[in-house]
């Protein structure tokens, strides 16, 4: 490995430092930046999302959360999801059964990354319960703090056919079933109109580009298991299985780069963290594409998470104190996309996605 690729040890040393301090600053920002809806019955803290979810058109307030938050007994678990019943009717359930008579148009719900059924002429049903899923933000240590995924008014939904979580083809199916004979109540409020007219109009191929963005969890360069496990054993008790350096969380259009999907980079390990919960390794990184290279240069903490413990989550590991490395570890990496349960890290993978997609929707 040629040297003059890297930064001296002194320099590697400063960098950690500087990332160090924009892992704190990210962290308190991500802390204090959420609205604070209330405490579970046994203390911990529950904060919305920053992209939230908080469906008030069904009747819920924040207040009705706080109220059902409280009968909710959180014991630490990572992930919380619980139907909680009133002793009286506190709105109305807006997620609707429809037939072939019903008036079903298709549009992209604010925040959402795909298209949503909404039945016109239809009203909400009574109904005494609130549906709440909570996620552990493994980022603060000192207290139990949640942070809402999604909470509404009535009885749980699967997931919509188009979520980039979807990994097997049964939950895939049974969510296109559903959904095939149920709906979202129509409400002018909920719709992103600009996002639903754009997709009117968009040529072919930006229609194709727009239905792998809707599926894709996260792009970035991945890097093999068997070689980053040789140069760096994993000790904690997860081993990520698909290892990789994220560009882009639930990417945007503009931040999928499909052309440069299956291009090259050289990954340079310059650092290591362990806290007990996230183990990794803080990169930089040297892409054969601009578009990518661009990409890995807007990030904060570019980083590897070798494993985690049980109950630890891979998204925190950019939290980690890192400290620099003896010798830098040399890897190969291929920019990819995540989508569907598999790594799509060649052009021919991702024409197979495309094809996969089309059946679905045929």
């Amino acid at each position: 490995m040629e040297k003059s690729n890297l930064a001296s040890k002194e320099n590697m040393n400063k960098e950690i430092a500087e990332r160090s301090i924009d892992t704190q600053l990210t962290q308190e920002n991500h802390e204090h930046e959420r609205l604070f809806f209330g405490r579970t019955k046994d203390g911990a803290e529950v904060y919305d999302r920053s992209d939230s979810h908080f469906h008030s058109e069904g009747g819920l307030t924040p207040e009705l959360l706080g109220e059902a938050l409280a009968t909710i007994e959180a014991n630490g678990r990572p992930f919380i999801k619980e139907l909680v019943r009133f002793d009286r009717i506190i709105g109305g359930k807006t997620c609707v059964e429809v037939g072939p008579e019903d008036e079903i148009i298709m549009a992209y719900r604010k925040g959402r990354s795909g298209p949503t059924p909404l039945v016109k002429n239809r009203e909400a049903s009574p109904c005494d319960s609130v549906t709440i899923v909570l996620r552990k933000d493994r980022s603060i240590r000192d207290r139990d703090v949640y942070e809402t995924l999604t909470s509404y008014v009535g009885e749980g939904s699967p997931r919509e056919p188009w979520d980039p979580n979807l990994t097997s083809e049964e939950d895939r199916k049974e969510c296109e079933d559903f959904w095939k004979t149920h709906a979202l109540i129509y409400d002018d409020e909920l719709i992103d109109w600009e996002k639903t007219k754009a997709y009117e109009f968009m040529s072919e191929p930006a229609k194709e580009a727009e239905l792998v963005r809707q599926r894709t969890v996260y792009a970035g360069l991945f890097i093999s298991p068997e070689e980053l496990y040789s140069r760096r054993q994993a000790t904690l008790e997860k081993p990520i299985e698909h290892p990789h350096v994220t560009t882009a969380f639930k990417p945007d259009s503009d931040q999928l780069h499909l052309a440069q999907i299956g291009s090259n980079a050289k990954i340079y390990a310059i650092g290591y963290g362990n806290d007990g919960e996230n183990e990794g390794l803080l990169v930089k990184v040297e892409a054969d594409s601009l578009e990518v290279q661009e990409a890995c240069d807007a990030l904060e903490i570019p980083h590897i998470t070798l494993s985690t413990s049980r109950r630890g989550q891979a998204k925190n590991t950019a939290f980690l104190e890192f400290t620099p490395l003896e010798e830098p570890i040399e890897l190969d990496g291929q920019f990819g996309i995540f989508s569907q349960g598999a790594i799509i890290d060649s052009q021919e993978k991702l024409q197979l996605l495309k094809d996969r997609i089309k059946k679905i929707l045929s």
